[in-house]
């Protein structure tokens, strides 16, 4: 009765692109940061800002992953229970077996 549920797990080739890309971005920002012609405070500033929109997008991803994983396993819980009460819930008509 129930459906099987194939588990997605990331390969390391994902990871690792996806930790490449975060450093190559890190590195980006700093440089353009570092050849702007502005004063320390305001480097300083602009680093703090771009650090801080880079840490809000790892956690909202895995924020959003999180829900989608919780509302995954609420489903198969409530699957599970659908099941059983089917299984032992007597056929219309036939009474108690």
């Amino acid at each position: 009765m129930s459906n099987p549920k194939l588990v997605n797990d990331h390969t390391p080739a994902f990871f690792s692109a996806a930790i490449a890309f975060l450093l190559v971005t890190g590195v980006w920002n700093l440089a353009n940061i570092w050849v702007m012609d502005i004063s320390v405070q305001e480097r300083y500033t602009l680093g703090m800002g771009i650090l801080c929109a880079m840490f809000a997008t790892v956690v909202v991803s895995k924020v959003v992953r999180d829900r989608e994983e919780a509302r995954s396993l609420v489903n198969d819980i409530r699957q599970a229970r659908y099941e059983e009460v089917l299984v032992n819930s007597p056929a219309p008509g036939l009474g108690h077996v």
